[in-house]
């Protein structure tokens, strides 16, 4: 996404009107705030020149004006953050719900993982993103505006030498802006695959180990961990950059104006009073500007998720109606005719387990690389392709006291004839009263994995999608377990590091 911080907040507020809460308030706020900075700066310039001009000066008028000027300008900026953060927390709320009903109703748009980050530090931070950026974009605005008008009034050689500086920043934030843009895009995304990969770590630790391959996981997900280092630094690189820029820029407008109106000064053509006025004003032009700088790295984070967050919430993902009959799948340049078998392989950690989830759209497969029948799969209907389509998990969760409950999921429409008819195909017998404890700590891993597929088979899905359906079996359990998955009608689709007949293979090896 490219979105201009306008866009961005629009379409915010499309979803969740909420979100125009701070921003009106910061508005109000800020011109309260600015207009008492006015005043501020004018009675302390009438009180240098009341010094100046005469020792024995009546200056209780101009004293009681500044701090009253002073409390109200505390009170408009403490009250601004405080209002401001609490219309905030309504739109955290909405949004986080929202996200949830989407995942729940369509299915995550990336990994798990990345989603559970999305929906908890993301939206917080989409909540500071309000608070903090929006609330400072709309005091930049407001505040320049009323403090160069007052300035020209004033006096308009200053005025027009501090609009000239102002007019030069949206030249330089729009050259840093666009490389901050993309280093924090960067870091969210990193971030995001940082997440899932570390889930799926997690989840396939035991497969790991009993490959031998934890080390290299660990050694990858160290990868991935640096990696988001690196750009978190190169973001804070262009955040320093800006800074220097938006210091440099005010310091030279304020040297400027201090020269113009010293020279006046010497040769009498300007009040000392209004000079010291303007000297004061001058520096708080940019002030909103730098706030609202540091504010825009400091909630990159929001920046990213709101984009991440409106996309989930926005995008209408149903597209082609998915076939009615087993379909044929191609995976990148390997494809397997209706009702065959496409086995995948690879070293572990290569994106064998990220190329199923793809598949079975629990992440956004990208575009071109899944076909179904010849259908680019990212503009098949989710909803419908999901209903298509049966997939089991490297370590599948379990739910149920019995494997009758465990396989039906308390649905009582199936009859226990097809239910004993699905274990014994998977060799797990024909009881269905056996017990399988909580969490299914009575059975194997291995009888979790052909139980994970008798529930699989009971769906009747045209498509088939195995994630290392034969570990921690032993040798003989496994040869039973392949020979049952190849004699299957419907399309599979399978990741193993041990052998199966198939009609097609990809390896990996190459294609990560």
């Amino acid at each position: 996404m490219s979105d201009s911080p306008t866009d961005l907040l629009r379409r915010l507020a499309r979803v969740t009107p909420l979100a125009w809460g701070p921003v009106v308030v910061a508005t109000a706020t800020s011109a309260i705030a600015t207009i008492a900075l006015l005043a501020q700066a004018t009675a302390i310039a009438r009180v240098v020149g009341g010094l100046f001009a005469s020792r024995h000066a009546d200056l209780r008028a101009a004293i009681v004006d500044l701090a009253l000027a002073s409390l109200v300008r505390a009170l408009a900026t403490a009250a601004g953050a405080m209002i401001a953060g609490r219309l905030a927390a309504p739109v955290r709320r909405d949004l986080r719900r929202r996200v949830l009903e989407a995942t729940l109703a369509r299915g995550p748009r990336c990994s798990i993982d990345a989603t559970v980050q999305l929906a908890t530090r993301g939206v917080e931070a989409i909540e500071a993103y309000l608070t903090r950026y929006v609330t400072a974009l709309a005091a930049s605005v407001v505040g320049p505006a009323i403090l160069v008008t007052w300035l020209v009034t004033r006096d308009w050689l200053s005025g027009v030498i501090v609009a000239l500086c102002v007019a030069l920043l949206p030249i330089f934030m729009a050259l840093l802006g666009a490389e901050a843009k993309a280093k924090m895009l960067a870091g969210w995304q990193e971030q995001q695959r940082l997440a899932g990969y570390f889930g799926d770590v997690v989840r396939g630790m035991a497969t790991l180990k009993a490959f031998n391959r934890s080390r290299d996981a660990l050694n990858s997900l160290e990868r991935v961990g640096r990696r988001v280092r690196e750009t978190t630094m190169a973001t804070l690189r262009v955040a320093f950059l800006s800074s220097f820029a938006l210091e440099l820029l005010s310091s030279l407008a304020t040297a400027l104006v201090a020269l113009f109106l010293g020279v006046r000064l010497l040769h009498g053509g300007l009040a000392l009073s209004n000079a010291v006025a303007i000297l004061i004003v001058t520096p708080e032009v940019f002030l909103p500007l730098r706030r609202v700088a540091a504010a825009y790295h400091a909630s990159a984070t929001g920046v990213a998720a709101t984009e991440d967050v409106l996309d989930l919430l926005v995008n209408d993902l149903r597209g082609l109606d998915a076939p009615s009959i087993s379909p044929g799948v191609a995976l990148g340049d390997v494809a397997v005719a209706p009702g065959g078998l496409l086995l995948v392989t690879g070293a572990s950690g290569i994106g064998k387990s990220t190329l199923l989830r793809q598949l079975c759209t629990l992440e956004d497969p990208p575009e071109g690389k899944v076909h179904i029948d010849g259908i680019d799969l990212a503009h098949l209907d989710r909803d419908q392709w999901r209903s298509r389509v049966a997939w089991l998990a490297q370590d599948p969760r379990v739910t149920g006291s019995s494997l009758r409950e465990a396989v039906t999921l308390g649905d009582p429409s199936v009859g226990d004839d097809e239910v004993r008819a699905a274990l014994t195909l998977v060799g797990l017998g024909e009881d269905l009263d056996r017990p399988v404890g909580e969490g299914a700590r009575a059975l194997s891993a291995g009888e979790r994995r052909r139980l994970g597929l008798a529930r699989c088979l009971m769906r009747h899905p045209l498509v088939l999608v195995l994630d290392e359906p034969l570990a921690h079996l032993d040798p003989r359990g496994a040869d039973e377990l392949a020979s049952v998955i190849a004699n299957l009608s419907m399309t599979r689709v399978v990741a193993s590091h041990r052998p199966l007949r198939a009609d097609a293979v990809l390896d990996l090896k190459g294609h990560a």
